[in-house]
């Protein structure tokens, strides 16, 4: 195995897809400082699995997509490539060529690949665990790990020989045989809980269960007993029903004939009332147009007299005002006189406006050049005076100076004593603590990239998981509703086909000739109205009301057909009935104009009832002259327009009967017939759609249900893997926290201390010098402060005389300015004079004008009134005519009102008889109806208990009904068995279910902890077995790297001493390591004192040690030749050579001793656009450079 190729593209400095192959041998790359060689080392790290940003020289992993410069873009994701053959089939891979693919997009997304094909990290580990080419691996070494494997501490040096033993597969099994321990250990405690809860429940399920079934058993014999009773008296009041159903066809027909008297007689009166409303119309309309005319006339009478003021007013107003004009042109000229006195007034007060203002400039000049006086002397005494209180100053800062500078001096020579020891001894502990810190910093980030990728994977699972179980709960809500509502649907059809069965609503006798038909007995019967017509759900009630008890009237063939029946009726003393001839039944539609146009008309009755073809002559007769309307009011409306000749029902069952009655009021119209044959029929419909919507539920229920459970398993998976890192982020940031601490206060020890010593040493220089500065000084300051206030105290006289003279200016400068104020302001006030004396003359112009044009105005109205007046009296005239002929109309037609009323009481006379012996029968009816409808209602109770309490039809529970010898004996037993049930008290039905659910649970969990406890032994030895094998692998691998690790020592450093020591032998999978070396003449008591040169070349010993233990396929050596000297660089790059049969090497450096010893060379430059360029040389070019 060996590594053939690296593409890079989008990497760090490499924006440009780039390949590096690779022969076996060495293999180096070259640049300056700064060209991106090291960038090549990082991208084998990175494709590799690499997590920290630390570790790849960045901030955060974006950093490894190239960010562009001035000169170029940035690109959106980075890529490495590295291939690797793989012949000898030492990965784990039936590939002759492995290659491992690695991106990252800008947007945070990012792939591994092998091969092409998409795969997780954890499968890239696994493919180079115990390689020496993985993560922790000893493949890719650098400055910073050769600096680790040295300075670390002796427990932190473990993974690198960890890998080179070749047992990085077992801590990979012990760690997830811990795990599923330690999830097995969570699994048993929780099904113990559970176990031990329902070892509480089992017992009081016992009892409850055994208490239900009793519950179960008396309730049963309870449902048997009451669906005897209750079903024994559906059939007596059945029985009952059927009676008066018979009593009240017979009282409806003798009802309906005398309804027909009636109507005939309305028809007569409400033609006569027509008559009689018309001549009355006229009447009225004659008396408004009287009306009218009579308040026209007092109108125009009324125009008359206004238009006759309105002149009287005008000559008023036009003498007004002439007078008033006079006046105003008198106003005018007083005003004129007044305006010219005030101008002149205004002209002298600005002329002595002006000569005040001459003098304030003077007086103003004389006090700015005193002011300019005052200030210039002012500024002199206040400098003078600064200037003492300046020096003032200065002496005490002097004074100050030199005591604060005598006791400096002091302090500092104490503080210099022994200070740099101390310095350098803190300096050494802070290297040894910052060491330490980066190594625990590297793990914790790993570590915390690991949280970050569970919790993330967590948090998506979580959303998905509640999401999911959210709309499974809706799911479970909407499949019960539509359960519930599919439930009820069938009931209600179950009960309106059972009533349908059973002809419900049909008379005895009509029962009985539907039967004979139905057998055989009778042929030629088509059947009765209300089955043969089919009708929409919103006219139903419309249609059953018109029918009346016509729904119940039998259509037969033909006469012989009609009397057959009534003859089978007679011998069977079944009740009466009303037979329908197909061969004598006719009928015709209403035709009435403008009936149609009527606004709430629907239509004819006989138009919304549907039937066959020769059933329509018999629907005609009982349908064809009844209107459908809207509502009462609509209703109304009609038969009031066609004088209540026909019969009109609304869609809510209320009648205006021809002739003028009403029939209405409140009735349950949900239990007729063809109501019940239009519920079936939606029923039905309903049903299906109901029935495919709860099948639908039922099945998008299991597929949420499956997603449910594979979520739960994710969320559970995801939960112990985050656990696993949250732990170990704990462990490792207590332990960061404890280094921080160490190495911050060894840290700031040594800086405070070595800061003191550098400070104690120019802090005393400087107080030297500054006290003999101060004492000098201190001189020169005490001889100014006496010339300075020679000085101060000339400026204060002369300053006091300016002042004196400087206010005598001002209060003359006061006394102009008051008096031009006052100018100014009687100015103000004579001109705001004459402005209003101005104004005063303009509206008093205006009013002239106005009174002029009001004088105009008033003689015009005067001669249009005139001519309005003359006009309205002729209009007078005309109107007076008008109303005498009206007058006489009126007395011809209330002539013809009153022959019509006394035709009108006529009728009525006659009709009050019949109307009499309607209102009987009605009030028998009546009565029948009501008694039926309080047996129907006890009927209908029945029948719905039935449903509600045991979910059962009429005809189901006859089925399950026994028959009853003594009803009483029955209702006894029934009260005995309800007592029984009450005694009980609550009885939990569920128990039943519940209890045979937790035993069933409890046996089943008890196998299941029995089960994990056996998995948790298994693993348990596994864990003790694998950490056997890698204590026996670790020790003997330990040994030989130790005796390589010696052998080389001696032979790079040409003598001395080295070994490799544990610790803790007893434990060597914890156990630290420690490294003691002794290079030739030296006596080293720990590595820290060895020079950087001889602690890299100990570093590159051991490294060597592992090689030739346990060769890696290829390794990258990043710079770890820097700290060595010439000498010591060729004997590390010469020794490579021993190691190039099993292991390739690429090196990165700038040191000459290794380009010579390389075999292919890469050359990295980075020109001024900030981009890396590579560029190959092989021998013998590669001597030609090395010689150059």
């Amino acid at each position: 195995m060996y590594l053939k190729s690296l593409e890079l593209q989008g990497f760090k400095s490499f924006p440009d897809k780039i390949k590096l192959s690779f022969d076996k041998g060495l293999t180096a790359v070259v640049g300056p400082n700064g060209s991106g060689k090291s960038n090549i080392g990082d991208a084998v790290r990175w494709v590799l699995g690499e997590q920290s940003t630390k570790t790849l020289r960045g901030n955060k992993m974006e950093d490894v997509i190239f960010s562009g410069t001035e000169a170029r873009k940035p690109v959106g994701f980075a890529a490495v490539t590295l291939t690797i053959d793989n012949e000898q089939g030492e990965l784990a891979s039936e590939d002759r060529e492995v290659s491992v693919t690695r991106r990252l997009f800008r947007s945070g997304e990012s792939e591994y690949q092998i091969n092409g094909k998409n795969v997780r990290l954890k499968d890239i580990n696994e493919l180079f665990m115990d390689t020496g080419l993985g993560r922790d691996g000893y493949s890719i070494i650098g400055q910073g790990r050769i600096a680790e494997i040295v300075g670390a501490k002796s427990n932190e040096r473990r993974d690198i020989f960890e890998e080179a033993a070749g047992i990085s597969k077992f801590r990979y099994k012990k760690q997830e045989a811990e795990r599923r321990l330690h999830a097995a250990q969570e699994n048993l405690v929780r099904l113990t809980d559970i176990v031990s809860e329902l070892e509480g429940r089992v017992e009081p399920l016992r009892i409850q269960s055994g208490k239900a079934e009793k519950f179960l058993e008396l309730a049963q014999q309870r449902k048997s007993l009451e669906i005897s009773v209750w079903v024994n008296r559906l059939d007596t009041l059945r029985e009952k029903l059927d009676a008066l159903s018979e009593e009240a066809l017979v009282a409806a027909a003798e009802y309906e004939n005398l309804q027909n008297d009636i109507d005939r007689e309305e028809a007569k009166i409400a033609e006569g009332y027509t008559r009689m409303q018309e001549s009355a119309m006229g009447v009225e309309r004659l008396r408004g147009q009287i009306l009218e005319i009579e308040q026209n006339s007092a109108a125009v009478k009324a125009d008359i007299a206004v238009s006759e003021n309105d002149i009287q007013h005008s000559r008023a107003q036009i003498a007004q005002a002439e007078e008033s004009h006079a006046a105003e042109q008198l106003s005018r000229t007083e005003l004129t006189e007044r305006i010219q006195a005030q101008q002149q007034r205004i002209a002298q007060l600005e002329q002595d406006a002006k000569d005040f203002a001459a003098q304030i400039q003077e007086a103003q000049q004389a006090f700015a050049a005193q002011e300019q006086e005052a200030a210039a002397a002012g500024k002199a005494y206040d400098e003078a005076g600064s200037a003492v209180n300046a020096l003032y100053l200065e002496q005490s800062q002097h004074r100050f100076t030199q005591q604060a500078a005598r006791e400096q001096i002091t302090q500092l020579k104490q503080t210099l004593e022994g200070g740099e020891d101390t310095a350098a001894r803190q300096a050494e502990q802070s290297a040894a603590y910052e060491t330490a810190l980066e190594q625990l910093s590297r793990q914790l980030e790993q570590a915390q990239n690991r949280i970050r990728e569970q919790e993330n994977r967590l948090g998506g699972y979580q959303r998905l998981y509640d999401s999911k179980m959210q709309k499974l709960a809706q799911q479970r809500k909407d499949w019960e509703a539509a359960t519930l509502r599919l439930r009820e649907k069938q009931q209600r059809r179950r009960l309106l086909q059972d009533l349908e069965n059973s002809m419900e609503g049909f008379g005895r006798s009509i029962k009985e000739i539907l039967r004979a038909g139905k057998s055989g007995r009778i042929s030629g019967i088509h059947g009765s109205v209300a089955q043969l017509v089919s009708v929409k759900p919103e006219y139903g009630v419309a249609i059953e009301t018109a029918l009346g008890a016509a729904m119940q009237n039998i259509i037969v063939e033909n006469e012989d057909i009609a009397k057959r029946c009534i003859r089978y009726l007679k011998e069977q003393r079944a009740g009466r009935a009303t037979f329908l001839p197909l061969t004598s039944v006719r009928g015709n539609l209403l035709h009435e104009p403008n009936l149609s146009s009527m606004e709430g008309f629907v239509a004819l009755a006989a138009e919304l009832a549907a039937c066959d073809a020769k059933y329509e002559g018999i629907f005609r007769s009982l349908l064809g002259r009844i209107a459908i309307a809207e509502d009462i009011d609509c209703a109304t409306v009609i038969a009031k327009r066609f004088g209540y000749k026909f019969r009109i029902v609304t869609l809510d069952g209320q009648v205006i009967n021809a002739g003028g009655s009403f029939t209405g009021g409140s009735a349950a119209h949900s239990s007729g017939v063809i109501t019940r044959k239009n519920e079936l029929d939606t029923l039905g419909t309903e049903i299906e759609a109901l029935t495919a919507e709860q099948e639908g539920q039922r099945a998008a229920g299991e597929r949420l249900k499956a997603e449910t459970d594979k979520l739960r398993f994710d969320l559970d998976s995801t939960r112990d893997a985050l656990s696993q890192a949250q732990t170990e982020v704990i462990r490792l940031t207590a332990d960061r926290t404890a280094k921080q601490a160490l190495a911050e206060s060894a840290r700031q020890q040594a800086a405070t201390q070595q800061e003191r010593v550098e400070q104690a040493k120019q802090s005393l220089a400087r107080q030297e010098q500054l006290l003999a500065e101060a004492t000098r000084a201190l001189e020169q300051v005490d001889q100014s402060i006496a010339r300075q206030e020679q000085a101060l105290s000339a400026q204060q006289d002369l300053r006091s005389g300016l002042q004196q003279a400087r206010e005598a200016l001002s209060a003359q400068l006061a006394k102009l300015k008051l008096g031009q104020m006052e100018c100014v302001k009687d100015q103000e006030s004579a001109r705001r004079e004459l402005e209003n004396m101005q104004q005063s003359a303009e509206q008093s112009e205006s009013r002239a004008a106005q009174l002029h044009a009001m004088l105009k105005e008033a003689e015009q109205l005067i001669v249009q009134k005139e001519q309005a007046i003359a006009h309205s009296r002729e209009t007078l005239s005309r109107m007076q005519a008008e109303t005498e002929a009206c007058r006489q109309e009126i007395t011809r037609l209330q002539g013809q009102h009153d022959s019509q009323q006394q035709y009108i009481n006529q009728l009525r006379e006659g009709m009050r008889a019949i109307n009499e012996a309607k209102e009987k029968r009605a009030g028998e009816a009546m009565r029948i109806d009501e008694r039926k409808i309080t047996a129907q209602k006890d009927y209908d109770s029945l029948i719905m208990q039935l449903l509600e309490t045991y979910e059962l039809t009429r005809s189901e529970a006859e089925q399950l009904a026994e028959p009853l010898e003594d009803l009483q004996k029955a209702q006894q037993t029934l009260a005995q068995i309800k007592g029984r049930i009450k005694a009980l008290g609550n009885v939990n039905v569920g128990a039943i279910e519940e209890y045979r659910e937790v035993s069933e649970r409890y046996t089943f969990l008890s196998a299941q902890v029995a089960d994990v406890t056996g998995s948790k032994r298994e693993l348990e030895k596994l864990i003790e077995s694998l950490t056997e094998d890698m204590c026996r692998i670790f020790a003997e691998s330990f040994v030989r790297i130790n005796d390589n690790f010696k052998a080389i020592f001696k032979e790079l450093f040409g003598g001395g001493h080295a070994e490799l020591i544990l610790t803790d032998p007893e434990h060597v999978l914890e156990s630290g390591i420690e490294i003691s070396v002794a290079p030739p003449g030296k006596v080293i008591k720990n590595l820290i004192s060895l020079s950087g040169g001889e602690q890299s070349f100990v570093a590159i010993c051991i490294y060597f040690a592992i090689l030739k233990l346990r060769p890696a396929p290829f390794c990258i050596l990043d710079e770890i030749d820097a700290a060595l000297d010439e000498a010591n660089v060729r004997k590390y790059a010469q020794y490579l050579h021993r190691f190039t049969e099993h292991t390739q090497f690429v090196l990165v450096t700038h040191r000459r001793s290794a380009m010579e010893e390389a075999n292919v060379l890469y050359g990295v430059t980075m020109q001024a656009d900030g981009v890396s360029r590579l560029l190959k040389l092989e021998q013998p070019d590669l001597d030609t450079t090395t010689q150059a």
